[in-house]
């Protein structure tokens, strides 16, 4: 629904559009919203209502509260005035000026310009929310929803085959070159990981203060390396032995694979392919270079119309989704192309220098990462924080804007 601020009683309107949905049915409303604690009474919000003909000006938490009486329930509050720059590109931030119309009520030129006035003054916002209504979709629904989507392969321990014997090394490879190109001592010419543990015992030890709401427990950090590696190693250990038979080969899709070349980086072609194990390596990525590979998918990974639906046995990113610019958008993509029972895995900053290649918009706490996928269909089976430093090397040889300890923050999800 695009237009239910001109509802002439909004609460009606949420129960008739729930009465006619089925459980885990959605509505979904793109519109103005008062803002919290814009009285309605307002003189430019009550111009608002007669000269836009907008009889339902309501606050998002008023629509809740109706939804709850019918059972619906909030589930998803978007700001796309703020997402999309409204103020800035479409108003050029300016509150214009309203002149007299001698009591003429419904102008939609004058309704524009008090709309406008109204949301550069950030007395409504524009707004998507998301409506659900309670209970289970139906049993037909759900199997519907299942069949269209595959399903990795997984051993049967009914039958006499074995299931598949293989172990995914904890390394960094170089990427250049084929078979993943040389091993990499550490994670970057600056950075050398794995010290999270060394980092909690050294606070515990030497702590003079401890505030309840700063604290981690211990379990949060880890090595990616060998969370990621162990994960990979138990997913495929689950594939038949004789995999892929009759079967057609899964991929192993790594995100952000090739680097940005247009950034100035080098491209790299294989720097996850000895975490693909028994899958086809392949590599979905944005920059225009990537044309030129066999194995990659152009796009942008928060719309990539061009990746399967359910393609994936895997999806991979390393230090790659905090230079989308809508995450949310990128994790909805992930949970499209991800097969039934996959794997999702990636790392990303939490603390982290400024590095535009060629974007830089977002960090991820540990918390973040798990609504992003739980909210997608994912169970998480492993999060938690990397800490890396600077050897000492490198802070006597070097200095720029780069962190002396960064904190990478990584995530291992099964598709449900």
């Amino acid at each position: 629904i695009e237009a239910s601020i001109h509802s002439p009683n909004l609460e009606k309107s949420i129960k008739a559009w729930s009465d006619a949905l089925n459980p885990g049915g959605a509505i979904i409303i793109i519109d103005d919203f008062l803002s919290v604690g814009v009285p309605r009474e307002d003189p430019d919000v009550d111009l608002f209502a007669k000269s836009w003909l907008a009889s339902s000006v309501h606050t998002t938490a008023d629509v809740a509260s109706f939804a709850q009486k019918y059972g619906t329930e909030l589930v998803r509050d978007r700001d796309l005035g703020s997402e999309y720059q409204i103020i800035k590109l479409n108003y050029r931030n300016k509150a214009p000026e309203l002149r007299d119309e001698h009591g003429r009520a419904h102008q939609g030129w004058l309704g524009s310009k008090v709309r406008q006035r109204l949301t550069v003054q950030g007395k409504i916002t524009y707004r998507m929310i998301v409506l659900k209504k309670k209970g289970e979709m139906t049993d037909f629904k759900r199997k519907m929803t299942k069949s269209t989507c595959d399903a990795v392969p997984v051993h049967s321990k009914a039958s006499n085959s074995e299931a598949m014997s293989i172990t995914i090394d904890p390394v960094l490879m170089s990427g250049k070159g084929g078979g993943g190109g040389e091993k990499m001592a550490c994670i970057s010419g600056w950075y050398c990981c794995d010290k999270g543990g060394e980092y909690f015992d050294d606070l515990e030890a030497n702590r003079t203060d401890r505030t309840r709401f700063l604290q981690l427990p211990k379990k949060l950090f880890g090595h990616y390396l060998t969370s990621f590696s162990k994960h990979l190693t138990d997913f495929y250990r689950t594939f038949p032995n004789d995999y892929p038979g009759k079967l057609q080969k899964g991929i192993f899709l790594d995100i952000g694979g090739t680097g940005s070349v247009a950034s100035g980086m080098q491209q790299v072609t294989s720097k996850f392919s000895h975490f693909a194990g028994p899958l086809d390596y392949w590599v979905l990525d944005s920059d225009q270079g990537a044309k030129k590979l066999t194995n990659a998918i152009v796009c942008d990974i928060d719309n990539c119309p061009e990746a399967q639906t359910c393609g994936y046995d895997v999806t991979f990113s390393h230090t790659v989704l905090e230079h989308a610019a809508r995450p949310w958008e990128a994790f909805d993509t992930i949970a499209r192309i991800t097969k039934k029972g996959g794997l999702t895995l990636h790392l990303v900053p939490w603390s982290y220098q400024y590095h535009a290649t060629p974007d830089d918009n977002y960090r991820f706490s540990h918390t973040a990462l798990t609504s992003l996928l739980e909210d997608r269909g994912f169970e998480i089976l492993d999060v938690g924080y990397d800490l890396c430093t600077q050897p000492d090397d490198v802070q006597r040889k070097k200095k720029d804007e780069h962190f002396k300890e960064i904190w990478l923050t990584y995530v291992v999800g099964r598709k449900l």
